[in-house]
Formats: C-alpha cells, sequence, structure tokens
C-alpha cells in the first residue's frame, strides 16, 4: 500500500530553521486532554512569516476526502494507525490575523508525550501542521494529496515573488484571507514551490458562505475550478492517472451528495461513508481497488482479480482483520484508518470532530 512520510516532520524541520519564537508577548496555551487522542489548545504567538528556505524532497502522502454542501463542510483525514493525537487548535485575531479554528496534529505527539510537555517551540509549530479550518470570516479550507505522477517539479508558479509551500496553505490562508476571491488572489501573489517542498501533490478546496472551488497547480499554474467534491486525484485533469486514489470515495460522496447539505448530522452520515477502513472490506461492492497500488502496479482501473491477488494487498486485508479483532497492530504494517472527521457549520463556525473512526460520539466546538 501506500508510503507515507509525515508532512508535519517537514513543518517542524522548516519552522524550527527559519524562524525564532517572538519573546515578550503573549504566552502559548497550555494543551488541554479533551479526550484519549484528542487535545485542545490556543495558540496566539507564533512566527507568522511563511518558510523561505527549500529543503529536500519529503512526501506529504495522506489520504482524504472533502465536500461542501450549502451550510456545510467535511472533510476525513486518512492516516496510518498510531498514536498520534489530534489537536483543535484556536487562534484568537491579532494585528489583522483572521480567528481560526481547526484540526492539525504535531509528529510523535502522543498522549503520553503530550502530558510530560511539550516545548514552546513544539506548540509554536502547532499552527502550521493545520490539515483543516475555518476563520472568522467563514473561509474554510483543507489540503488533500494528489498523485506525485500528476504534479510538476520545477521552481515555482511565480518565480520572485514570496514563496508560499503547499503545506502551509492553509494555515496561511485562514490567518491573512476572508474570501475565496482574497484566497485566489493571496495564492496569484506568492509563487507556489513545486513537488520538491510536497507542494504539487496537494490539492486544496477553499470555500467561503457564497462560494466554493478547488485548487490545483497544473503546468506550473494555478487551475481554479468550481468543485464541492475533491478526494485524492486530480478533478481539473481531463483524465485520471495511474496512480489516482479515491475514486470509489470520490463515487460515494457523489452518488450521496445530497444527504451532506441537510444538517451538521447530515454531513458527518456522508462522511462517515467513506471512512478509509472501508478500503480493507473485500465485501464492499464496488472494493476500493483504487487505495492499492505500490509503485504505479496497479492503476485506478486495473482487474480486480489481480489486486487481490497480490500478495501485499492480502497482507494488508489480513492485518487490519487482525487490528480490528484485537485492537493491537504493528507500526510497521502502515494500516489506516480515518484519523479524524471534521463536520463545519459555516455559518455558525462550529465544528464536529469523531476520532478515529468512532462514530459513536463526536466533539464539539466553536469559534467563538
Amino acid at each position: 500500500m501506500k508510503k507515507i512520510c509525515n508532512v508535519i516532520s517537514l513543518l517542524a524541520i522548516v519552522l524550527l530553521s527559519s524562524c525564532q519564537t517572538k519573546t515578550g508577548e503573549t504566552e502559548v496555551g497550555k494543551p488541554v486532554k479533551v479526550a484519549d487522542y484528542l487535545w485542545e489548545i490556543t495558540v496566539d504567538d507564533y512566527c507568522d512569516t511563511i518558510p523561505n528556505c527549500l529543503i529536500n524532497r519529503v512526501g506529504t502522502e495522506f489520504g482524504c476526502s472533502s465536500v461542501r454542501n450549502g451550510n456545510y463542510y467535511g472533510r476525513n483525514l486518512d492516516f496510518f494507525i498510531s498514536e498520534t493525537t489530534e489537536f483543535i487548535i484556536h487562534v484568537p485575531a491579532k494585528d489583522g490575523r483572521h480567528a481560526s479554528i481547526g484540526v492539525g496534529r504535531l509528529e510523535n505527539a502522543t498522549d503520553s508525550v503530550i502530558e510530560k510537555g511539550l516545548d514552546k517551540k513544539q506548540l509554536d509549530m502547532l499552527p502550521w501542521g493545520m490539515f483543516d479550518g475555518i476563520n472568522d470570516a467563514g473561509l474554510f479550507c483543507n489540503m488533500n494529496v494528489t498523485p506525485y505522477a500528476d504534479g510538476g517539479d520545477n521552481p515555482g508558479t511565480n518565480p520572485g515573488k514570496p514563496d508560499l509551500y503547499g503545506p502551509f496553505l492553509v494555515r496561511a490562508l485562514l490567518d491573512n484571507c476572508g474570501s475565496v476571491d482574497e484566497a485566489i488572489e493571496y495564492i496569484n501573489n506568492h509563487n507556489f514551490i513545486g513537488k520538491d517542498f510536497g507542494g504539487f501533490n496537494l490539492h486544496f478546496m477553499i470555500g467561503d458562505p457564497e462560494k466554493n472551488v478547488v485548487v490545483e497547480i497544473i503546468n506550473n499554474q494555478p487551475v481554479i475550478k468550481e468543485q464541492y467534491i475533491m478526494t485524492n486525484f486530480y478533478v481539473n485533469m481531463d483524465h485520471m492517472t495511474p496512480g489516482a486514489d479515491g475514486v470509489e470515495r470520490y463515487d460515494i460522496l457523489k452518488a450521496n451528495y445530497a444527504e451532506g447539505g441537510e444538517s451538521m448530522q447530515g454531513m458527518y452520515n456522508l462522511m462517515k461513508r467513506v471512512r478509509f477502513s472501508q478500503a480493507y472490506d473485500i465485501d464492499m461492492k464496488p472494493f476500493w481497488k483504487s487505495e492499492f497500488h505500490e509503485g504505479g502496479r496497479f492503476a485506478w482501473d486495473a482487474p480486480l482479480d489481480s489486486i487481490l491477488a497480490a500478495p501485499g494487498v492480502q497482507t494488508q486485508i489480513a492485518n487490519f482483520k487482525h487490528y480490528k479483532e484485537t485492537g493491537k497492530y504493528e507500526p510497521e504494517w502502515k494500516l489506516w484508518f480515518t484519523t479524524h472527521t471534521s463536520t463545519y457549520d459555516i455559518k455558525e463556525r462550529k465544528l464536529w470532530i469523531t476520532i478515529r473512526e468512532n462514530y459513536d460520539k463526536h466533539y464539539e466546538f466553536s469559534l467563538n
């Protein structure tokens, strides 16, 4: 299955090397445990300068599903099973910065590690580790992965303008933009860096109360399309590449799209339909074959028999069955599930979150 290199490790390296924490201002808030694998924190004082250095290529492979219908917006973050927690991150308004709330991660920040205490530099990284969120103007956004084969590898979209790295875009937009149009202008006024920094293998859903788009970098230029569903292949291409992921998830979201516009509960139910653990269920119809490709060997349209016959696929399915029955796993198995499901009420700036596919319980938060 997919190999993963955590994007938050990238964030950590760049922020620590390019930005020093300010002193003499508001102290970083203390993390508060909400539940196992879920913490809440307010971060007021952090480096708000987009990092300006390029480091060696780091992959950003994780699976995601996102959808917007009317007043409701949902996203799943699919990642390998680990003890890493999720953070609800509050950022207050300050000096022209928008207030925001969203969900992020910090590499290797387990419950036990956090309970022992994170240092200030680790906490300062958290705002930049945002995977999805909404601000006080109702602008919301998230990033999803696309296959490397679909993207470019070049100096950027606008050499000479301030650099903008894909993994930092969610934070930058939530801080600086109040609408989709402002977000597009922001992107166009920066040099979006390519896949050597994990940029061109990301695409972004960006919305506000009136508008919704997907932004992708194709042929070294931002391509923007009014679009309401996004998984892990480029929606702005007229074809799908052999590495396209999330084809089945996209089809499920499209077939049940109306459900997501009914209420927060409706969007919550829609996102539950595409929880990633279903990829290991051989009785799923259709079986999620686009999630099982190794080095391009399998394509999204490959014959099902050839995929199911592969030893690696059989091992993944067996390992996940073991995990489901016993709760035990080995990190090297690289099993995947949905680490969090976020559902947002755009008008009310509210967030529901479920952790680790426990859909019997969700936690509610508000920007206010």
